[in-house]
This record gives C-alpha cells, structure tokens and sequence, in this order.
C-alpha cells in the first residue's frame, strides 16, 4: 500500500500551509507592499510560484516574527 507524500513527513499540516502575501499584510495589520519588501530584503523566506506570486509557509512566517520580537524586547 503507497503512503501519503505528507505522511511520510514529519512537519505538521500547518508547518507546511502557505499563505497569500495579502493573507500575511492582513494578518499583521501592514501593507501588502510591506510583506513583499521583506522577501525581497531576504528578511522573509517565501517560495515563488509565479512570475510575481509568492506564498508564505507558516512556520517561516512564525519565525520572522519570532526572530524580529526577540530584536524589539533587546532594544
């Protein structure tokens, strides 16, 4: 019997959900535009998919913001 491609990892279904650059701009209350800087900054990591569509895992959208929490409470 052939198992599930998604089985077979061990990410969990959100780690491996992705998101819409408006979906992320609206979950975080900025602008489209801003999302999309911070890929290009490299600040992001996000998977293109299109000539200019981008989408977001989840557990990298987790970490970017972790990671710029962390840089604000050391301020």
């Amino acid at each position: 019997m052939r198992q599930d491609a998604e089985h077979n990892n061990n990410e969990s279904e959100e780690d491996i959900s992705f998101l819409k650059t408006i979906e992320v701009a609206q979950l975080l209350r900025v602008h489209q535009r801003t999302v999309q800087r911070w890929i290009s900054s490299n600040n992001l990591k996000a998977t293109k998919v299109g000539p200019r569509i981008w989408r977001i895992r989840q557990k990298d959208l987790d970490e970017f913001l972790q990671i710029n929490n962390s840089r604000k409470q050391e301020e």
